[in-house]
């Protein structure tokens, strides 16, 4: 259960700091939101828990 809340938290953070980055600049906001940051953290997730 902590494994599941751990990574909630984590990736909900992540959408957050892309957000507020965004509302000071535009430019910036775009580029760290076009970054595959959500992509390698769910690789990592999987990697690091393992299949199943």
């Amino acid at each position: 259960m902590l494994w599941i809340v751990t990574k909630y938290l984590v990736t909900a953070g992540l959408v957050v700091l892309v957000s507020e980055v965004a509302k000071r600049s535009d430019r910036l906001g775009s580029l760290v939101a076009s970054l595959p940051l959500v992509t390698l953290l769910t690789l990592f997730w999987l990697y690091y828990r393992g299949p199943g």
